[in-house]
């Protein structure tokens, strides 16, 4: 993949998508082959955000995004005015010292996709981050997630089972087939953003993905 571009994965339950994505962060080994991020190997060179929030409870909205690079040691002088900065400038000012129980869902998400991109790695590994959140919040959400990524350009892969948000949000999508999964299909989207929902090029698209999802299925 291309540095700065977002690559959606889709699937079956239990095919192996979050796998994959721990294989990326270099929390696990394949059984066969190899994996670089970049032409290194992964560990270091991602950050993963697994399915949901995995706010640390007794850390502030504010501590929670530190923890990014107090992990590796990474903590320099200026991080914190940098990290309040980045709150400020996508509307979480007034909930820096907010501990996590003292937010709601949507806001979970954005402290925890916000530490995300904090960890500066070049490549962010994204599980379902918004599979949990009602209707409304997650179109919101996509909406303010594309905001993020236009203006840090980092490299995504993303894990959804909402092929709608994939079409709306990517670069390309893969398909996976049932496990032990394979590339079942891509399908570069190439439309122009922001894409609204009831375009007929997304719909299309959205009905092409679930046509290759339903073929995947079949023995």
């Amino acid at each position: 993949m291309e540095r700065g571009e977002w690559v959606s994965v889709v699937g079956p339950s239990g095919c192996g998508k979050t796998t994959l994505l721990r294989i990326c962060a270099g929390l696990l080994k394949p059984h066969s082959g190899s994996v670089q991020v970049f032409g290194k190997p992964p560990r270091g060179q991602a950050a993963y955000m697994p399915q949901g929030d995995s706010l640390l409870p007794w850390r502030t909205a504010l501590g929670n995004i530190l923890a990014a690079r107090e992990a590796d040691g990474r903590l320099e002088p200026e991080a914190k005015k940098e990290a309040l900065a980045l709150l400020a400038d996508f509307g979480l000012a007034e909930f820096a010292q907010s501990f996590p129980n003292e937010l709601s869902g949507g806001m979970r998400q954005r402290v925890a996709l916000l530490r995300t991109f904090f960890a500066r790695r070049d490549l962010l590994l994204l599980d379902e981050p918004l599979g949990a959140l009602d209707a409304l919040t997650r179109a919101e959400l996509q909406d303010w997630l594309l905001g993020v990524w236009q203006r840090f350009q980092k490299t995504v892969i993303f894990v959804t089972h909402d092929v709608e948000e994939a079409v709306i949000l990517s670069n390309r999508v893969l398909v996976l087939t049932p496990r032990p999964a394979r590339l079942a299909a891509l399908f570069p989207v190439d439309l122009p953003r922001p894409r609204e929902r009831s375009d007929p090029r997304v719909q299309g698209k959205r009905e092409a993905i679930l046509g290759a999802l339903a073929s995947s299925r079949v023995p």
